[in-house]
């Protein structure tokens, strides 16, 4: 799996770490699957080095008829 590489700051959260590369804080467990040499902790200190996993895109068509009418 392709990752990119991201430099921690002082105090920062998994949770967002995950926000800010994905969007989202529900990729935590993805992001310290591929770091487990990082101790899990409530803050993390500034300057570690993350491998971030980079996700593929999802090139499927929507359904039309599935989607809300501002939309179609």
């Amino acid at each position: 799996m392709e990752t990119i590489q991201y430099e921690t700051t002082e105090g920062e959260r998994w949770d967002t770490v995950s926000f800010k590369m994905y969007g989202t804080v529900n990729e935590v467990q993805r992001i310290t699957e591929e770091n487990p040499q990082i101790p899990i902790t409530d803050r993390l200190p500034g300057g570690i080095i993350l491998e971030i996993p980079v996700l593929e895109e999802n090139n499927i068509e929507p359904d039309k008829d599935q989607l809300p009418p501002w939309k179609q």
